[in-house]
């Protein structure tokens, strides 16, 4: 092994005086630095894209915000597809940062969290949904970060596991807003939700997010239902049914 690639690995050693168990560390850190090399100009060339990308024609503007779950959607879905079942996990965590900051390149995302009861775990969510990236604050008030929201500046998390129905709204005084991801335990449901003033194409397929008057039993049409909340006859729920938000069975969202 040169000393061009050993010096470097170990500064302070003479090659001649190097074990082979130090050579053979030394040769896998700069097989390591070599990628980290590669990673750091493709990652760089992904940034400058998605700068460009804010300015495509084809990009949401307007009242709307730069966010697109659908797209962001599709690219998780593929590139976990493709990983390793045991570095799944890793996967996720890597790309949620890379297309957070990507995202970043077209203005920082601004995130109001609202979580009166375990706002670790809605901060949480809301940090690894969105990335560091992103600037992330916890407030008092569900209104205020849905006012926030609906100037289309940045989007709001807000728990749906508490006393206030602020999620009533979403049919009434927020109907600008849509709910386009949830986050809870895995597997389980969301505690809860992220709402944004969202181009409605691009929300993420997936479970519909519904806020009807009358119970969570389903409507007999044979999708089924699973009730978030409930506050004066109003129910909040998933539902597998596709429905479009704004029509008449309540829809307000979808989350993948």
């Amino acid at each position: 092994m040169s000393k061009s690639i050993l010096q470097p690995v170990w500064p302070e050693m003479n090659p001649a005086e190097m074990s082979p168990e130090q050579m053979a560390l030394a040769a896998l850190r700069h097989e390591i630095d070599l990628i980290d090399d590669q990673m750091l100009a493709l990652f760089q060339t992904r940034l400058a894209i998605a700068a460009k990308v804010g300015l495509a024609k084809d990009a949401p503007h307007g009242p709307h915000t730069k966010l697109r779950p659908d797209r962001e959607q599709t690219v998780l879905s593929r590139v976990l597809a493709r990983a390793d079942p045991d570095k799944v996990a890793a996967v996720e965590g890597l790309w949620r940062e890379i297309v957070g900051w990507g995202l970043a390149q077209q203005g920082q995302l601004q995130v109001h969290v609202w979580a009166p009861v375990d706002p670790t775990r809605a901060f949480d969510g809301a940090r690894h949904r969105f990335g560091t990236a992103a600037s992330i604050r916890m407030v008092r008030d569900p209104q205020a970060a849905l006012a926030f929201a609906a100037e289309g500046r940045g989007v709001a998390v807000l728990a749906v596991n508490t006393d206030d129905p602020w999620w009533v709204g979403l049919r009434r005084d927020w109907s600008s807003l849509s709910v386009f991801d949830g986050f809870g335990q895995a597997g389980g449901q969301p505690s809860s939700l992220a709402v944004g003033k969202i181009d409605p194409a691009a929300l993420p397929t997936g479970r519909s997010v519904i806020v009807t008057a009358g119970g969570d039993a389903g409507d007999g049409g044979g999708a089924r239902r699973w009730g978030l909340n409930t506050h004066h006859g109003w129910t909040l729920a998933l539902t597998d049914a596709r429905l479009t938000p704004g029509d008449a069975e309540g829809c307000v969202g979808a989350i993948a």
